[in-house]
C-alpha cells in the first residue's frame, strides 16, 4: 500500500489551522504529521517528522513563513513549500524562498489540492534523483548530517561509526563527533560499507583493523585511529570473517 504523503501546517490562528487539516484530511493520499502556531515551530516538526510538503502562513509570530521556509529547504530532503495565506503581496517573496504554491485564505480544496498534487510531483521527482545519485556514490561521497542547527557536510571516508544515543545518532569522524537525527535503520539500508557490529552502532568497513577480547571478556573491535568499541555476540563471526577477508 502506498505511503501518505506528509503534510505540517503552519499558522497562528486556530481555526484556519484547524480547516486546513480537515481539508486535507478529506483528500485521499495525504495526512497531517504535524500542526505548528508559528515558524519556529514548524522548524522543530519538520526536523523530526520529515513531511513531504510545508503548508505555511506568512504573517506568524517568532518567526515568519519566509524566513521558516529558509531553515525547512535546507532538510534533506527538503520538503516543497506552500504558502497559504490572506496576504497576496508576499507572491515574489514567497516564491524567492523556493515555494512552489501559492494559495490565498479562504482556501478552496480544489485550489488546495492543485498545489498538493504538484509539489507531490516535485517531491518524488526529488527523491528519484536522490536515489540515483546514492546509487552511484563513489567512496568520496558525503554524509548530510541534520543537525540541530542545520545541516553538516561530512566525508563519508572520515566516518569511524555511527552510534545510537537516545533519539540521535552520534557520528564519529576524524574531525570530531556530530549528532544527528537519522535513525540507524535509516543509514545501514543508505550505506551498505557500514556493518552493525552492535544493536547501537554500525562501522564503516574502511576503518576496521583488529577483533580482539577485551579485559572483561568481551569482544571489541580496533578501527584504523586507534578507538575501540564492543561488538555484541551475535556480530562476532560476522565481523571475523569480514576482518579476515580484508
Amino acid at each position: 500500500m502506498k505511503e501518505a504523503t506528509k503534510i505540517l501546517i503552519a499558522d497562528d490562528e486556530p481555526l484556519a489551522r484547524d480547516r486546513l487539516a480537515r481539508i486535507i484530511e478529506r483528500i485521499d493520499g495525504y495526512e497531517v504529521c504535524g500542526l505548528a502556531r508559528n515558524g519556529q515551530q514548524a522548524v522543530e516538526i519538520a526536523r523530526t517528522e520529515y513531511p513531504d510538503i510545508a503548508l505555511l502562513d506568512i504573517r506568524m509570530p517568532e518567526m515568519d513563513g519566509i524566513e521558516a521556509a529558509k531553515h525547512i529547504t535546507k532538510l534533506e530532503p527538503p520538503p516543497a513549500i506552500i504558502f497559504c495565506t490572506a496576504y497576496d503581496e508576499y507572491a515574489l517573496q514567497a516564491f524567492q524562498a523556493n515555494a512552489i504554491g501559492y494559495v490565498l485564505k479562504p482556501a478552496r480544496e480544489e485550489q488546495l489540492l492543485q498545489s498538493l498534487n504538484q509539489a507531490q510531483a516535485l517531491s518524488q521527482a526529488h527523491l528519484k534523483a536522490v536515489k540515483v545519485l546514492q546509487a552511484g556514490q563513489s567512496a568520496d561521497s558525503f554524509f548530510i548530517a541534520n543537525t540541530w542547527d542545520g545541516q553538516e557536510k561530512i566525508d563519508l571516508d572520515d566516518i569511524l561509526l555511527f552510534k545510537a544515543d537516545q533519539k540521535y545518532v552520534n557520528v564519529i569522524h576524524k574531525q570530531g563527533e556530530t549528532l544527528s537525527n537519522q535513525t540507524l535503520k535509516e543509514l545501514e539500508e543508505l550505506y551498505p560499507h557500514f556493518i552493525r557490529v552492535h544493536r547501537s552502532t554500525l562501522v564503516n568497513t574502511k576503518h576496521l583493523r583488529k577483533l580482539k577480547k577485551s579485559a572483561s571478556g568481551t569482544h571489541i573491535i580496533e578501527l584504523s585511529n586507534g578507538l575501540t568499541t564492543e561488538v555484541s555476540r551475535r556480530h562476532c563471526s560476522e565481523v571475523r570473517d569480514l576482518i579476515s577477508s580484508l
